[in-house]
Protein backbone atom coordinates (compact mmCIF):
# COMPACT_ATOMS: atom_id res chain seq x y z
CA UNK A 1 0.00 0.00 0.00
CA UNK A 2 1.53 3.41 -0.91
CA UNK A 3 1.87 6.12 1.57
CA UNK A 4 -0.73 8.14 0.19
CA UNK A 5 -3.49 5.55 0.45
CA UNK A 6 -2.20 5.00 4.31
CA UNK A 7 -2.73 8.36 4.91
CA UNK A 8 -6.50 8.11 3.48
CA UNK A 9 -7.02 5.04 5.52
CA UNK A 10 -5.94 6.48 8.56
CA UNK A 11 -8.03 9.89 8.05
CA UNK A 12 -11.31 7.89 7.67
CA UNK A 13 -10.17 5.57 10.80
CA UNK A 14 -9.79 8.96 12.58
CA UNK A 15 -12.77 10.82 11.74
CA UNK A 16 -14.78 7.65 12.00
CA UNK A 17 -13.46 7.36 15.10
CA UNK A 18 -14.85 10.75 16.16
CA UNK A 19 -17.99 10.71 14.78
CA UNK A 20 -19.07 7.33 16.91
CA UNK A 21 -17.84 9.42 20.15
CA UNK A 22 -21.37 10.99 21.38
CA UNK A 23 -20.87 14.46 22.89
CA UNK A 24 -21.68 14.48 26.36
CA UNK A 25 -25.70 15.06 26.69
CA UNK A 26 -27.36 18.31 29.17
CA UNK A 27 -28.84 16.95 32.18
CA UNK A 28 -32.35 16.76 30.98
CA UNK A 29 -34.41 19.10 33.40
CA UNK A 30 -37.28 18.11 36.05
CA UNK A 31 -41.01 18.89 35.29
CA UNK A 32 -44.09 17.66 36.94
CA UNK A 33 -47.45 18.97 36.96
CA UNK A 34 -48.39 17.10 40.52
CA UNK A 35 -47.59 17.87 43.93
CA UNK A 36 -44.48 15.52 43.66
CA UNK A 37 -42.08 14.69 41.69
CA UNK A 38 -41.96 11.16 43.52
CA UNK A 39 -45.32 10.47 44.42
CA UNK A 40 -47.79 12.56 41.48
CA UNK A 41 -50.79 13.38 42.97
CA UNK A 42 -51.44 10.05 45.03
CA UNK A 43 -52.24 11.44 48.30
CA UNK A 44 -54.94 13.58 47.04
CA UNK A 45 -56.50 10.56 45.16
CA UNK A 46 -56.45 8.67 47.98
CA UNK A 47 -57.88 11.24 50.07
CA UNK A 48 -60.72 12.48 47.67
CA UNK A 49 -61.30 9.50 45.78
CA UNK A 50 -60.39 11.92 42.26
CA UNK A 51 -57.56 13.53 40.74
CA UNK A 52 -56.23 16.83 41.74
CA UNK A 53 -57.05 19.53 39.73
CA UNK A 54 -55.83 23.20 39.12
CA UNK A 55 -59.10 24.46 40.89
CA UNK A 56 -58.28 22.81 44.17
CA UNK A 57 -57.05 25.22 46.76
CA UNK A 58 -53.17 24.83 46.53
CA UNK A 59 -52.53 25.13 50.50
CA UNK A 60 -55.09 21.62 50.71
CA UNK A 61 -53.04 20.09 48.01
CA UNK A 62 -49.81 20.48 49.57
CA UNK A 63 -51.08 19.70 53.23
CA UNK A 64 -52.69 16.54 51.94
CA UNK A 65 -49.32 14.92 50.21
CA UNK A 66 -46.75 16.05 53.29
CA UNK A 67 -49.66 14.20 55.67
CA UNK A 68 -49.93 11.28 53.53
CA UNK A 69 -46.01 11.54 53.00
CA UNK A 70 -45.13 11.89 57.31
CA UNK A 71 -47.54 9.15 57.81
CA UNK A 72 -45.83 7.09 55.18
CA UNK A 73 -42.14 7.79 56.72
CA UNK A 74 -43.66 6.63 60.65
CA UNK A 75 -44.53 3.19 58.93
CA UNK A 76 -41.56 2.30 57.38
CA UNK A 77 -38.98 -0.11 59.54
CA UNK A 78 -35.77 1.68 61.54
CA UNK A 79 -34.29 -1.50 62.79
CA UNK A 80 -31.36 -0.89 60.43
CA UNK A 81 -30.39 2.53 61.51
CA UNK A 82 -27.93 3.42 64.59
CA UNK A 83 -29.92 4.45 67.66
CA UNK A 84 -28.58 7.93 66.32
CA UNK A 85 -29.81 7.52 63.39
CA UNK A 86 -33.47 6.92 64.88
CA UNK A 87 -33.67 9.80 67.03
CA UNK A 88 -32.57 12.08 64.37
CA UNK A 89 -35.27 10.48 62.14
CA UNK A 90 -37.96 10.75 65.06
CA UNK A 91 -36.91 14.47 65.86
CA UNK A 92 -36.83 15.51 61.73
CA UNK A 93 -40.56 13.74 61.53
CA UNK A 94 -42.06 15.59 64.57
CA UNK A 95 -40.38 18.54 62.88
CA UNK A 96 -42.61 18.04 59.70
CA UNK A 97 -45.86 17.99 61.47
CA UNK A 98 -44.88 21.12 63.62
CA UNK A 99 -44.49 22.11 59.88
CA UNK A 100 -47.67 20.77 58.41
CA UNK A 101 -49.98 22.37 61.38
CA UNK A 102 -48.51 25.86 60.71
CA UNK A 103 -49.47 25.88 57.27
CA UNK A 104 -47.16 28.17 56.09
CA UNK A 105 -46.45 27.00 52.32
CA UNK A 106 -44.19 29.19 49.57
CA UNK A 107 -45.38 29.36 46.52
CA UNK A 108 -44.13 30.01 42.80
CA UNK A 109 -42.68 33.35 42.69
CA UNK A 110 -41.82 33.23 38.60
CA UNK A 111 -40.73 30.25 37.55
CA UNK A 112 -42.44 29.45 33.85
CA UNK A 113 -43.35 26.06 35.10
CA UNK A 114 -46.92 25.84 36.52
CA UNK A 115 -45.84 23.98 39.52
CA UNK A 116 -42.30 24.34 40.89
CA UNK A 117 -40.12 23.45 43.92
CA UNK A 118 -39.57 26.79 45.86
CA UNK A 119 -36.76 26.76 48.30
CA UNK A 120 -38.09 30.07 50.00
CA UNK A 121 -40.20 32.36 48.26
CA UNK A 122 -39.85 35.89 48.10
CA UNK A 123 -42.16 36.92 50.97
CA UNK A 124 -39.94 34.27 53.27
CA UNK A 125 -41.52 31.53 53.25
CA UNK A 126 -39.78 28.19 53.21
CA UNK A 127 -40.62 24.79 51.89
CA UNK A 128 -40.63 21.30 54.00
CA UNK A 129 -37.22 20.23 53.53
CA UNK A 130 -35.89 23.82 53.83
CA UNK A 131 -37.44 23.97 56.95
CA UNK A 132 -35.64 20.80 58.24
CA UNK A 133 -32.89 22.13 57.32
CA UNK A 134 -33.11 25.67 58.96
CA UNK A 135 -33.96 23.97 62.35
CA UNK A 136 -30.34 22.51 62.43
CA UNK A 137 -28.31 25.15 60.70
CA UNK A 138 -29.95 28.18 60.87
CA UNK A 139 -31.78 30.38 58.46
CA UNK A 140 -28.52 31.48 56.54
CA UNK A 141 -27.53 28.26 55.91
CA UNK A 142 -31.24 27.74 53.88
CA UNK A 143 -31.24 31.32 52.20
CA UNK A 144 -27.52 29.91 51.22
CA UNK A 145 -29.27 27.08 49.42
CA UNK A 146 -32.03 29.12 48.22
CA UNK A 147 -29.51 31.82 46.64
CA UNK A 148 -28.51 29.25 44.30
CA UNK A 149 -30.99 26.06 43.51
CA UNK A 150 -34.56 27.96 44.58
CA UNK A 151 -36.51 26.55 42.00
CA UNK A 152 -34.45 23.07 41.98
CA UNK A 153 -35.95 19.66 42.55
CA UNK A 154 -33.70 17.92 45.74
CA UNK A 155 -32.28 15.40 42.97
CA UNK A 156 -30.70 18.71 41.25
CA UNK A 157 -29.10 20.39 44.33
CA UNK A 158 -25.57 20.55 44.28
CA UNK A 159 -24.60 21.73 47.80
CA UNK A 160 -21.93 19.82 50.78
CA UNK A 161 -23.87 21.48 53.03
CA UNK A 162 -27.37 19.75 51.92
CA UNK A 163 -25.22 17.01 51.09
CA UNK A 164 -23.55 16.68 55.06
CA UNK A 165 -26.93 17.94 56.77
CA UNK A 166 -29.11 14.77 55.08
CA UNK A 167 -26.43 12.39 55.91
CA UNK A 168 -27.23 13.28 59.79
CA UNK A 169 -31.25 13.13 59.40
CA UNK A 170 -31.99 9.70 59.46
CA UNK A 171 -33.78 10.00 56.57
CA UNK A 172 -32.79 8.78 52.99
CA UNK A 173 -31.80 11.07 50.17
CA UNK A 174 -35.18 9.27 48.40
CA UNK A 175 -37.48 9.82 51.37
CA UNK A 176 -35.97 13.89 51.39
CA UNK A 177 -37.54 13.71 47.40
CA UNK A 178 -40.94 12.00 48.76
CA UNK A 179 -41.39 14.84 50.92
CA UNK A 180 -40.42 17.46 48.55
CA UNK A 181 -43.47 19.08 47.43
CA UNK A 182 -43.94 21.36 44.22
CA UNK A 183 -46.24 24.80 44.24
CA UNK A 184 -48.27 26.71 41.96
CA UNK A 185 -48.09 30.38 41.13
CA UNK A 186 -50.22 32.44 43.80
CA UNK A 187 -52.22 33.81 41.69
CA UNK A 188 -55.71 33.65 43.26
CA UNK A 189 -56.84 36.30 45.27
CA UNK A 190 -60.41 35.34 45.97
CA UNK A 191 -64.34 35.98 44.51
CA UNK A 192 -65.27 39.49 42.57
CA UNK A 193 -67.24 41.24 45.12
CA UNK A 194 -70.74 43.51 43.55
CA UNK A 195 -71.08 45.77 46.33
CA UNK A 196 -67.68 46.31 47.67
CA UNK A 197 -64.82 47.79 46.72
CA UNK A 198 -63.70 46.71 43.09
CA UNK A 199 -60.26 47.06 43.15
CA UNK A 200 -59.13 44.35 45.20
CA UNK A 201 -55.79 42.36 45.21
CA UNK A 202 -56.13 41.44 41.10
CA UNK A 203 -56.07 43.12 38.32
CA UNK A 204 -59.25 43.62 36.36
CA UNK A 205 -61.14 45.14 33.56
CA UNK A 206 -64.97 45.55 34.57
CA UNK A 207 -67.57 46.31 32.32
CA UNK A 208 -70.95 46.71 34.63
CA UNK A 209 -74.53 47.56 33.43
CA UNK A 210 -77.25 47.86 36.43
CA UNK A 211 -81.08 49.16 36.18
CA UNK A 212 -82.71 50.72 38.55
CA UNK A 213 -86.80 49.54 38.94
CA UNK A 214 -88.65 51.41 41.83
CA UNK A 215 -91.94 51.29 40.36
CA UNK A 216 -92.43 54.93 40.14
CA UNK A 217 -93.14 54.76 36.25
CA UNK A 218 -90.69 57.91 35.15
CA UNK A 219 -88.28 55.17 32.97
CA UNK A 220 -85.78 53.43 34.35
CA UNK A 221 -82.03 54.83 34.98
CA UNK A 222 -79.39 52.36 33.67
CA UNK A 223 -75.99 53.28 35.19
CA UNK A 224 -72.74 51.69 33.74
CA UNK A 225 -69.67 51.35 35.52
CA UNK A 226 -66.24 50.98 33.80
CA UNK A 227 -63.12 49.90 36.18
CA UNK A 228 -59.32 48.71 35.36
CA UNK A 229 -56.64 47.69 37.55
CA UNK A 230 -53.35 46.29 36.60
CA UNK A 231 -50.88 44.89 39.23
CA UNK A 232 -47.26 44.44 39.18
CA UNK A 233 -45.02 42.47 40.32
CA UNK A 234 -44.85 43.32 43.83
CA UNK A 235 -48.44 43.99 44.32
CA UNK A 236 -48.86 47.58 43.11
CA UNK A 237 -49.99 48.80 40.54
CA UNK A 238 -52.94 51.44 39.09
CA UNK A 239 -56.71 51.41 39.43
CA UNK A 240 -59.02 53.99 37.80
CA UNK A 241 -63.32 53.72 38.17
CA UNK A 242 -66.02 55.64 36.32
CA UNK A 243 -69.42 55.62 35.75
CA UNK A 244 -71.95 56.93 33.25
CA UNK A 245 -75.93 56.66 33.87
CA UNK A 246 -78.80 57.27 31.63
CA UNK A 247 -82.48 57.69 31.75
CA UNK A 248 -83.97 55.35 29.46
CA UNK A 249 -87.88 54.63 29.04
CA UNK A 250 -88.81 58.20 29.57
CA UNK A 251 -90.08 61.04 27.86
CA UNK A 252 -87.36 63.15 27.69
CA UNK A 253 -83.82 61.66 27.72
CA UNK A 254 -81.27 62.61 30.62
CA UNK A 255 -77.71 61.42 31.67
CA UNK A 256 -74.63 61.80 34.14
CA UNK A 257 -71.19 61.44 34.50
CA UNK A 258 -69.83 60.06 38.13
CA UNK A 259 -66.26 62.00 39.33
CA UNK A 260 -62.88 59.75 38.27
CA UNK A 261 -61.56 57.76 41.11
CA UNK A 262 -57.93 57.38 39.85
CA UNK A 263 -55.24 55.66 42.47
CA UNK A 264 -53.08 53.03 43.46
CA UNK A 265 -53.61 49.78 45.01
CA UNK A 266 -51.67 47.45 46.81
CA UNK A 267 -52.33 43.76 47.90
CA UNK A 268 -49.89 41.42 50.14
CA UNK A 269 -50.92 37.90 51.54
CA UNK A 270 -50.26 38.00 55.39
CA UNK A 271 -50.82 34.61 56.55
CA UNK A 272 -51.78 31.35 54.84
CA UNK A 273 -55.30 32.06 53.15
CA UNK A 274 -55.43 36.09 54.07
CA UNK A 275 -55.16 38.83 52.02
CA UNK A 276 -54.39 42.52 53.04
CA UNK A 277 -55.11 45.21 50.52
CA UNK A 278 -54.67 48.83 51.24
CA UNK A 279 -56.11 51.65 48.31
CA UNK A 280 -55.89 55.13 47.78
CA UNK A 281 -56.43 57.70 45.22
CA UNK A 282 -57.88 60.82 43.87
CA UNK A 283 -61.61 61.88 43.01
CA UNK A 284 -61.33 63.69 40.05
CA UNK A 285 -64.13 66.82 39.25
CA UNK A 286 -65.89 66.00 35.43
CA UNK A 287 -67.79 68.96 35.86
CA UNK A 288 -71.01 70.38 37.65
CA UNK A 289 -74.38 69.51 36.56
CA UNK A 290 -77.45 70.75 36.34
CA UNK A 291 -80.57 69.17 38.51
CA UNK A 292 -81.47 66.79 36.24
CA UNK A 293 -78.24 64.99 36.52
CA UNK A 294 -78.03 65.95 40.42
CA UNK A 295 -81.10 63.93 40.31
CA UNK A 296 -80.26 61.22 38.11
CA UNK A 297 -76.87 60.76 39.93
CA UNK A 298 -78.67 60.98 43.30
CA UNK A 299 -80.95 57.71 42.39
CA UNK A 300 -78.28 55.34 41.35
CA UNK A 301 -75.48 55.75 44.42
CA UNK A 302 -76.74 52.92 45.84
CA UNK A 303 -76.41 50.47 43.99
CA UNK A 304 -73.13 50.59 45.59
CA UNK A 305 -72.36 52.43 48.40
CA UNK A 306 -68.64 52.47 48.70
CA UNK A 307 -68.70 54.35 45.59
CA UNK A 308 -71.39 56.85 46.31
CA UNK A 309 -69.15 60.17 46.58
CA UNK A 310 -68.07 59.51 42.52
CA UNK A 311 -71.88 60.31 41.96
CA UNK A 312 -70.78 64.27 42.83
CA UNK A 313 -69.11 65.18 39.58
CA UNK A 314 -67.82 69.15 41.07
CA UNK A 315 -66.14 67.22 44.04
CA UNK A 316 -62.62 67.07 44.58
CA UNK A 317 -60.65 65.01 47.16
CA UNK A 318 -59.07 61.87 48.12
CA UNK A 319 -59.87 58.37 49.06
CA UNK A 320 -58.10 55.20 51.52
CA UNK A 321 -59.20 52.43 51.96
CA UNK A 322 -58.39 49.33 53.32
CA UNK A 323 -59.83 45.09 52.74
CA UNK A 324 -59.04 42.12 54.69
CA UNK A 325 -59.81 38.46 52.66
CA UNK A 326 -59.70 35.39 54.27
CA UNK A 327 -59.42 32.92 51.64
CA UNK A 328 -61.04 30.00 53.51
CA UNK A 329 -63.30 31.48 56.66
CA UNK A 330 -65.83 29.04 58.18
CA UNK A 331 -64.80 26.11 55.29
CA UNK A 332 -62.29 25.71 52.39
CA UNK A 333 -65.18 26.96 49.86
CA UNK A 334 -65.64 30.13 52.06
CA UNK A 335 -64.43 33.52 51.58
CA UNK A 336 -64.75 36.28 53.59
CA UNK A 337 -64.17 40.02 52.80
CA UNK A 338 -64.11 43.22 54.98
CA UNK A 339 -64.11 46.84 53.96
CA UNK A 340 -63.43 50.15 55.99
CA UNK A 341 -62.29 53.41 54.43
CA UNK A 342 -62.76 56.93 54.12
CA UNK A 343 -63.14 59.51 51.43
CA UNK A 344 -62.62 63.10 52.29
CA UNK A 345 -64.45 65.70 49.38
CA UNK A 346 -64.94 69.15 48.68
CA UNK A 347 -67.75 70.14 46.23
CA UNK A 348 -67.62 73.73 44.75
CA UNK A 349 -70.73 74.86 46.36
CA UNK A 350 -69.36 73.41 49.93
CA UNK A 351 -66.70 72.99 52.40
CA UNK A 352 -64.96 69.77 53.16
CA UNK A 353 -66.81 66.79 53.52
CA UNK A 354 -65.71 63.45 54.72
CA UNK A 355 -67.27 60.31 53.92
CA UNK A 356 -66.84 56.93 56.15
CA UNK A 357 -67.72 53.86 54.28
CA UNK A 358 -68.06 49.97 55.01
CA UNK A 359 -69.24 46.64 53.68
CA UNK A 360 -68.55 42.95 54.37
CA UNK A 361 -69.52 39.84 51.93
CA UNK A 362 -69.33 36.41 51.93
CA UNK A 363 -68.66 33.92 49.36
CA UNK A 364 -68.82 30.73 48.82
CA UNK A 365 -67.00 28.68 45.61
CA UNK A 366 -68.46 25.43 44.04
CA UNK A 367 -66.55 25.28 40.99
CA UNK A 368 -67.09 26.58 38.61
CA UNK A 369 -69.63 28.92 40.39
CA UNK A 370 -69.04 30.95 43.12
CA UNK A 371 -72.20 33.33 44.71
CA UNK A 372 -72.12 36.08 47.24
CA UNK A 373 -73.96 37.96 49.97
CA UNK A 374 -72.81 41.43 50.99
CA UNK A 375 -73.86 44.47 52.74
CA UNK A 376 -72.27 47.67 52.15
CA UNK A 377 -72.62 51.12 53.94
CA UNK A 378 -71.82 54.77 53.64
CA UNK A 379 -72.63 58.02 54.85
CA UNK A 380 -72.84 60.94 51.86
CA UNK A 381 -75.36 63.29 50.66
CA UNK A 382 -77.38 61.88 48.01
CA UNK A 383 -77.62 66.16 46.63
CA UNK A 384 -76.19 69.27 47.23
CA UNK A 385 -79.36 70.47 49.37
CA UNK A 386 -79.39 66.97 51.35
CA UNK A 387 -77.82 66.46 54.65
CA UNK A 388 -75.74 63.40 54.92
CA UNK A 389 -76.93 60.69 56.13
CA UNK A 390 -76.14 56.84 56.85
CA UNK A 391 -77.63 54.95 53.31
CA UNK A 392 -77.16 50.72 53.47
CA UNK A 393 -77.22 48.18 51.29
CA UNK A 394 -77.68 44.67 51.24
CA UNK A 395 -77.08 42.05 47.90
CA UNK A 396 -75.69 39.45 46.01
CA UNK A 397 -73.98 37.61 42.86
CA UNK A 398 -73.76 34.37 41.53
CA UNK A 399 -70.94 34.54 39.14
CA UNK A 400 -69.28 31.72 36.37
CA UNK A 401 -66.01 31.30 36.93
CA UNK A 402 -63.51 29.97 34.07
CA UNK A 403 -60.24 29.50 35.50
CA UNK A 404 -58.47 30.76 38.47
CA UNK A 405 -56.10 32.17 36.31
CA UNK A 406 -56.44 34.58 33.64
CA UNK A 407 -59.85 34.34 32.91
CA UNK A 408 -63.56 36.35 31.84
CA UNK A 409 -65.76 35.82 34.62
CA UNK A 410 -69.53 36.73 34.03
CA UNK A 411 -71.67 37.27 36.99
CA UNK A 412 -75.25 38.48 37.58
CA UNK A 413 -75.95 40.91 40.85
CA UNK A 414 -78.88 42.16 43.30
CA UNK A 415 -78.85 45.06 45.49
CA UNK A 416 -81.26 46.21 47.59
CA UNK A 417 -80.81 49.87 48.94
CA UNK A 418 -81.85 50.15 52.87
CA UNK A 419 -83.61 53.32 53.53
CA UNK A 420 -87.36 53.69 53.81
CA UNK A 421 -88.13 50.18 53.67
CA UNK A 422 -87.14 48.35 50.23
CA UNK A 423 -88.50 50.84 48.14
CA UNK A 424 -86.12 49.68 44.94
CA UNK A 425 -83.87 46.78 43.85
CA UNK A 426 -80.81 47.23 41.49
CA UNK A 427 -80.41 44.16 38.80
CA UNK A 428 -77.00 44.35 37.85
CA UNK A 429 -75.00 42.55 35.20
CA UNK A 430 -70.63 42.05 34.22
CA UNK A 431 -68.06 40.88 32.22
CA UNK A 432 -65.24 41.11 34.23
CA UNK A 433 -61.97 39.48 33.48
CA UNK A 434 -59.04 39.10 36.12
CA UNK A 435 -55.95 38.33 35.85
Amino acid sequence: MTLSRRMAASAILLLASLLSCETPSTPEQLHTNSVSLILGDKSFQERFGRPATVHDDEALRVRVHLEYVLELLRQRPTSHLSPEARAARTRNLDRLEAYIRRGEFPRNDDHPDARRPTFIDSRGRICAVGYLLEQELGREAAAAIAAGFKYAFVHEIDSPVLTQWAATTGLEWEELEMIQPTYSVERDYGPFFSLLEQHDGRGHLSLAPGFLFDRKGDGVPVRLDLSMAFMGRYGLGPYAAVSLTKLTGAPSSASALSNIDLGMVWARSVFSDAWLVLRGGLLLPTGDEDEVGSSLNATVAAKRPTQAVLFQPGALGGRVGASMLLGSAFCSSCSLRLDAGLDAYSPFYKSLQFSPRWGAGLAYRAHPFVATLEVAGARYAETPSSKSELHHTIGGSFRFITSQDDSWQPGLSLSLPLEDGIKRCFLGLDLTMRY
